[in-house]
Parts: C-alpha cells; sequence; structure tokens
C-alpha cells in the first residue's frame, strides 16, 4: 500500500505519541508499504520546532527525508479549490487551517494514496468527496 501522512501524525511522531508511533510501526511492518508527504507537510512539521531545540529538529528532519515528496501541482490546487468550494455549499466549515486540509486530502487522491491522520476532518472530507466527484457543475474537478 501507499500512504500519505497528515502533518498531525509527523508531528505527533516527534512528540513520540504512542498512538502514532504504533501506527508507523504497524504500516513499516510490511516491506511493501511505501510512504509519502507533500513539501508542505515537510514545511509544517519543521516550521513549529523552536531554534532552541536543534537535536529534535535535525532527528525530524532526518526522518521527514525518508518519505517521499509529492508535488503540489496546479491541477491538485485547482481541484483543492473547487473541492473546497463544493464543501462550504454544502455547509462544511473546518476553521484556520481548512486550506491546508484541503491540499493534503487532494494530494492523497490524486496520487492515490490512503491518507493516514489523526485529524476528524479528513473523515468529513472523505464523506463529501464522492459526491465532489458526481456533482456536474464543477468541470474541471
Amino acid at each position: 500500500m501507499k500512504y500519505f501522512f497528515d502533518t498531525n501524525v509527523i508531528s505527533n511522531l516527534v512528540r513520540e505519541d504512542s498512538a502514532a508511533i504504533i501506527k508507523l510501526q504497524e504500516l513499516a511492518s510490511n516491506e511493501e508499504n511505501r510512504f509519502y508527504i507533500n513539501r508542505l507537510v515537510f514545511m509544517e512539521s519543521l516550521r513549529a520546532i523552536p531554534l532552541n531545540r536543534v537535536n529534535l529538529y535535525k532527528n525530524t528532519k532526518e526522518t521527514l527525508e525518508n518519505f517521499e515528496k509529492l508535488e503540489i501541482t496546479q491541477d491538485i490546487y485547482d481541484k483543492s479549490v473547487n473541492f473546497a468550494r463544493f464543501c462550504k455549499s454544502q455547509g462544511m466549515n473546518f476553521g484556520k487551517c481548512e486550506a491546508i486540509d484541503y491540499i493534503h486530502f487532494v494530494t492523497a487522491k490524486y496520487y492515490d494514496l490512503e491518507i493516514i491522520s489523526f485529524d476528524g476532518d479528513m473523515s468529513k472530507l472523505e464523506e463529501k468527496y464522492q459526491a465532489f466527484l458526481e456533482d456536474v457543475s464543477f468541470e474541471d474537478k
């Protein structure tokens, strides 16, 4: 399987959260599994580490280097915009980081990856995604 890791999973791994560690160990036990992030996850995961936490920054960056980095193409941005507009038309709002959630979600869909996230918003997006694909009002989905 191929998996896209959301920023919250990486952040939880950095904090040595047991649920995140168990999930990663479970997935890593199958050598055929592949792990992916986009460059936005890379940046989000590193930006919050304080300057005085040099070793944490170094270790996190080394860990992130083991993930394959996916490009966020213009097509992904366009689909993210239209999916966000569709969800808003359905009354869905996720707060201050919702644009990033849409980009991560659509990136995973674009590259046909399963999303690994501890964010409940991703499951809500999953519920709406098929309806979005079936909605004829968005020609350039």
